[in-house]
């Protein structure tokens, strides 16, 4: 846990301006969530951050719950942010991700205590930066004046180009990958798309996951579990705000997410409804395009109890794991269906 002693002063001053969408690797402004950054000392960073109004992906679960995922991406940006602007990564440097972790410590609704909110940042380079490499990592939390609303960390490197374009010719067996924005369909025969529903999405087009179009045998277990495919569309705005050559890392996030909620099945007990509280995702290779993904699905180790659980999620590509996550869940009162969002961008709960 980081410890915060953050001046009084700092909520809200100095934080007006939308950083520059380059310096996130984000196409349209609307999805930037950085506002600006101050350098308290060498390795330490105050930003504010925001939520759009009324985001598509971004949403409140059905428990009232805000979206955790949201809390990744800023901590994305931020460490795409942070190495341009204060440790000199070139603009052109293509950015690999390794992994990344949160926690949500108590799932909720938005309250007038997280009007100001403040990312403090950690960050630091783990290795000695060259002109072809850097590698980093952060630690974050957000914090209000209400307290700590999250936590979590990022690891990434960043590569030339030349260096870039030799792992993803590892990572495809020689073969050079498509060329980003390339229409690429990767779907079983008989896959079903699943409902959004069962996932906990609101739109059809936000679900990443699909049914087999042969069940596997059905288990004795009475613990969560199962196997799934990724659906990819890459006509999804947010996901595919620019064009990849690969499944974007948020993408595999949403997978895990969606997953493991697909195999609790419903909540354990009336009018309460599964929200998600914290977990991650290890980046072991490149996630294909051009390739079916089957989401290997269990309950993890740890224990659990009825209404908190918390499950793995394995990304399988043509025999080896190109990511595996883990994704903790509580059961909460369901949201009341009169419940109001507060008209406020510069929020997280």
């Amino acid at each position: 846990m980081l410890v915060t002693d953050i001046p009084e002063d700092a909520w809200g001053e100095g934080f007006e301006r939308t950083v520059p969408q380059q310096l996130v690797h984000k196409e349209a402004a609307h999805e930037v969530l950085l506002t600006d950054a101050v350098r308290v000392r060498p390795g330490l960073f105050y930003l504010a951050v925001r939520q759009p109004a009324g985001h598509g992906l971004y949403r409140p679960d059905a428990a009232g719950g805000t979206d955790p995922t949201l809390f990744v991406e800023m901590l994305r940006q931020t460490a795409i942010y942070l190495s341009h602007r204060f440790y000199g990564v070139p603009l052109e440097h293509p950015f690999v991700f390794c992994g990344l972790d949160f926690d949500i410590p108590a799932p909720g609704a938005y309250g007038a205590e997280d009007e100001s909110v403040v990312l403090e940042v950690r960050c630091r380079e783990t290795r000695e930066p060259t002109p072809k490499r850097a590698v980093m990592s952060l630690e974050a939390q957000l914090v209000s004046p209400g307290g700590v609303r999250a936590t979590g960390s990022v690891s990434w490197q960043a590569v030339d180009r030349a260096s870039y374009a030799a792992v993803r010719r590892r990572g495809a067996g020689g073969a050079l990958p498509p060329a980003p924005g390339t229409a690429i369909s990767a779907v079983q025969p008989g896959a079903r798309v699943m409902a959004p529903e069962l996932v906990g999405r609101e739109r059809s087009m936000d679900v990443v996951v699909a049914e087999p179009g042969l069940p596997d045998e059905p288990s004795k277990s009475e613990e969560p579990g199962g196997t799934w495919l990724l659906h990819v569309d890459q006509s999804h705005p947010v996901f595919f705000d620019h064009p990849s050559d690969h499944v974007p890392g948020m993408l595999l996030l949403e997978a895990v997410r969606q997953a493991s909620r697909a195999a609790l099945g419903p909540a354990p007990a009336p009018l309460y409804e599964w929200t998600m509280s914290g977990g991650g995702v290890k980046f072991a290779a490149y996630c294909e395009l051009a390739a079916p993904t089957r989401l290997v699905v269990r309950q993890s180790g740890a224990s659990g109890t009825a209404d908190e659980v918390t499950l793995t999620v394995e990304a399988v590509q043509n025999g080896r794991t190109v990511a595996s996550g883990s994704a903790r869940w509580q059961a909460a009162p369901a949201a009341a269906a009169t419940a109001v969002r507060p008209g406020v961008e510069e929020v997280f709960a």
